[in-house]
């Protein structure tokens, strides 16, 4: 694996860590049977606001944002 591309090194880690990811959000959609499990809207809310927003950072990551910024607008330039 010393010769392996970057971008097939990519592909196969991906397709591993996507694997992992649906696997674990099907395991997570289990806890909404109300059958077995209590739970309030307002838990509902915080795992799906967590989600988005974690998916939200996944896209800058992948845009090339950065995580943190101390600016309130990164774009503008320092005076």
């Amino acid at each position: 694996m010393m010769n392996e591309k970057k971008h097939e090194r990519f592909i196969r880690i991906v397709e591993r860590r996507m694997d992992v990811l649906i696997n674990d959000f099907e395991k997570l959609g289990n806890c909404a049977s109300k059958v077995s499990y209590d739970y309030t809207e307002e838990e509902v809310k915080c795992i799906v606001e967590e989600l988005d927003r974690q998916v939200a950072l996944l896209r800058e990551r992948f845009a090339g944002k950065k995580s943190f910024t101390l600016s309130v607008d990164a774009n503008t330039p320092e005076q």
